[in-house]
């Protein structure tokens, strides 16, 4: 058995989603199988004003009307939207090729012009795995696989935890220094010279702009070099999409102001009714992205999760928040790194107000329950997202079964599509000099020439088994964690791939 098909078998062993995407669409074009992203349109949950209100809004304050015009106009038509992406500058291969696939996918209803709005979650650190504070290279150290990607650094160590929402404007003077790491690296051969060439062009045309560095934001910034790398993907003459990027939490953050304000609300009925919030707390206890509880009904934060919000310190840090106090007086708790305490009541008053504040983030349960729950919004993930989103789905039924919410709540829930992915699906790699085929970022595919028109319709072709093994050298330990493999598997696979004749389109970076 080669390689490639073993990786493929322990990966639908580890995964559910995988093993039913490869029995249902394995030998099918991707072309088809981003077709049965399309729900039937005569069924699909139109979203609600208040939605597009708050995206036209944050649209406008990073863009500018017309786009963020755009952008309504598209989840009118069309309501889907990729929710696995982080927030920030993004040059991880899996989200971009994501992305691509996501825009290349057929519409229940053309809006034009087409647009792709995708909503990344901006309360993760900047060492998160896009690593936002600097640039992902998938230019292997001396060709080792096992240092895939490097990453260079462009703001400074210091703020690796600080999350991205409330990370400082890039300056001039980080992007002087990444340039200067990267002659280094380039020096002492770390690096090709088609991989110093590729990011130094970004770093001084996109980075160092004076247009960009005179943002006022670095979510302005973030959003703009985005933009400009999207549009870096295709080859001069390629007609790309409208790329708008927005923060999930905000979003989340203006509807939850509005609905725990409202009694007959979704989320006011979850949290703030006794016995609702009792079923659901335990019935999401130690569910990824939710909470552990250490005695029933005494929850606490692990560390993948808080209890519905996460707090943010002045220092730009996050923290996980637990419950705490009598049934009468509760209050959201959580002490940060120095020892401090941060506490809310946990009353619809309370909450709103430190959402308002923006002391207050709502958590990963808190925002499916706000926008994929409470407003049908299908949300298109990767694969952790297609494990933990029908569990919480589930959770929620019974807690609104156990607290004998309205039926017609339930029902809403229980619509919901929580399975939709794209993750680990890349239809075209950089050839290396020896002939092995990897996958590549933005930086890469900008310094090859970007994708053709050809290329484009070529990618579509791909098969769903073919577009999973090109982004195993760099997903496959993710997916599959602690694997047994042979020494130098992320190399062998890369020359397997080189050899199919098939295997996607392929990138002459060299």
């Amino acid at each position: 058995m080669k390689l490639g098909a073993h990786l493929l078998d322990l990966a639908a062993n580890s995964s559910a989603l995988v093993r039913d995407t490869l029995k249902a669409h394995g030998d099918r074009p991707l072309s088809e199988y981003l077709g049965s992203l399309v729900g039937d349109a005569s069924t699909t949950i139109r979203p609600p004003e208040d939605f597009l209100s708050s995206v036209r809004q944050r649209a406008s304050a990073l863009y500018d009307p017309e786009t963020a015009q755009a952008a309504v106009a598209e989840l009118r038509a069309n309501p889907i939207v990729p929710t696995s992406n982080h927030f920030g500058v993004d040059t991880f291969a899996d989200s971009i090729h994501g992305t691509l696939l996501f825009a290349l996918r057929p519409r229940a209803v053309e809006a034009p012009p087409r647009t792709v709005v995708v909503l990344g979650f901006s309360s993760i650190s900047l060492n998160n795995l896009t690593y936002p504070m600097g640039l992902l290279l998938y230019d292997p150290k001396r060709g080792d696989l096992a240092t895939f990607p490097q990453r260079l650094p462009i703001m400074p160590n210091r703020l690796k935890h600080c999350a991205v929402a409330a990370a400082p404007r890039l300056e001039a003077g980080m992007v002087d220094r990444a340039r200067t790491t990267l002659r280094r690296m380039a020096a002492s051969g770390d690096i090709t010279p088609f991989g110093e060439r590729s990011a130094d062009q970004v770093l001084q045309e996109d980075f160092a702009a004076p247009e960009i560095l005179s943002l006022p934001s670095h979510a302005h910034q973030a959003t703009r070099i985005n933009t400009r790398l999207w549009r870096k993907l295709f080859r001069d003459g390629t007609s790309a999409p409208r790329l708008v990027q927005l923060p999930v939490e905000p979003i989340c953050a203006d509807l939850l102001c509005r609905d725990l304000g409202n009694p007959e609300s979704l989320a006011h009925t979850l949290l703030f009714t006794a016995r609702t919030r009792d079923a659901l707390l335990t019935a999401l206890d130690g569910a990824r992205g939710c909470w552990s509880l250490d005695q029933p009904g005494q929850p606490s934060a692990n560390p993948a999760g808080t209890t519905f919000f996460w707090a943010l310190t002045d220092s730009g840090r996050r923290v996980a928040l637990t419950l705490r106090g009598p049934p009468s007086a509760l209050r959201l708790s959580g002490t940060d790194p120095h020892g401090t305490e941060l506490s809310w009541e946990f009353t619809p008053e309370g909450v709103t107000e430190g959402l308002r504040e923006g002391r207050l983030f709502p958590s990963l349960f808190s925002c499916f329950l706000t926008l994929a729950f409470a407003r049908g919004l299908r949300c298109v993930g990767g694969y952790y997202q297609a494990e933990y989103l029908p569990v919480m789905q589930q959770g929620v039924i019974e807690a609104l079964s156990a607290g004998g919410a309205p039926r017609p709540m339930s029902e809403l829930v229980a619509r919901t599509p929580t399975n939709i992915c794209l993750a680990g699906l890349q239809a075209s790699g950089r050839v290396l000099a020896d002939g092995r085929v990897i996958p590549a970022g933005p930086v890469e595919i900008a310094g090859a020439g970007g994708f053709t028109e050809a290329d484009i319709a070529a990618m579509q072709t791909v098969t769903v088994r073919d577009a999973y093994l090109l982004a195993f050298p760099e997903l496959f330990h993710h997916l599959v964690p602690g694997a047994v493999l042979p020494p130098g598997w992320g190399s062998l696979l890369a020359a397997e791939n080189g050899g199919r004749s098939q295997c996607g389109v392929r990138l002459e970076g060299r």
